[in-house]
């Protein structure tokens, strides 16, 4: 009901256990540069995927896309790139604790 935000569903294992895929989803609000750390919603070639993102305060302003789910390796990406790829910052989680009422 916002046009500012918008909801975007967990699909992958990649933020678990802290987000459940076909569970948990995110409230986002659109982005276009780095905001400060925080879960971020980035496309960088394979659609759109929730990362965690930080500042590695390097010389070259790289930041330091992760995981929760330590099987999935980082990714370091130059401050100009990821503005080109970030989609939008999470500013909610919405954690499902009846599961009943989403399959109807």
């Amino acid at each position: 009901m916002s046009g500012k935000f918008r909801v975007h569903a967990i699909v992958g294992d990649e933020m678990e256990p802290a987000l459940r895929a076909g569970r948990d989803y995110v409230l986002t609000a659109p982005v276009t540069t780095y905001e400060g750390e925080g879960l971020y919603l980035v496309d960088i070639g394979l659609g759109i995927e929730l990362f965690r993102v930080t500042n590695t305060l390097g010389p070259a302003g790289e930041l330091l896309l992760s995981r929760e789910n330590e099987h999935y390796p980082p990714h370091r990406l130059p401050r100009h790139e990821f503005s080109d790829a970030v989609v939008g910052i999470v500013v909610a989680d919405i954690r499902t604790r009846d599961e009943r009422f989403l399959r109807r």
